[in-house]
């Protein structure tokens, strides 16, 4: 059982890691999207920010079963969550210029940093 449990830990780790690396890409690739109309940089940017969005939402489900629901932990994994559409919302409401949207993808780069350093095993 112990081994199972370490490579759950383990897969969470991973997951999380390598959404933090999309996120940072996709964080990165949305900077040069201000001044690029190139449309393979667009396609990037929108998969690594899907799959972000998908590990994220993935990730927080696995929480909710594994521990169940209590209010912090909770508030925060939704507060990630409203963090994330409050962004897509603003880019898309806006368009890709809008200067408040760069403060907000760095603070999801933060929110993939705590999950990252969540997850790894202790």
């Amino acid at each position: 059982m112990e081994i199972i449990t370490g490579l759950v830990t383990d897969v969470r780790t991973v997951l999380a890691s390598i959404a933090l690396i999309l996120a940072t890409t996709s964080f990165i690739s949305g900077l040069q999207l201000v001044r690029s109309r190139s449309r393979i940089e667009r396609k990037i940017h929108r998969f690594n920010g899907a799959i972000s969005i998908s590990i994220y939402t993935i990730l927080m489900v696995w929480y909710f079963v594994v521990n169940g629901i209590a209010l912090w932990p909770t508030t925060m994994w939704l507060s990630g969550f409203s963090l994330i559409c409050a962004k897509l919302w603003m880019v898309r409401k806006r368009g890709k210029a809008f200067k408040y949207v760069s403060w907000l993808g760095a603070t999801l780069l933060l929110i993939w940093l705590y999950l990252v350093y969540v997850h790894i095993p202790v």
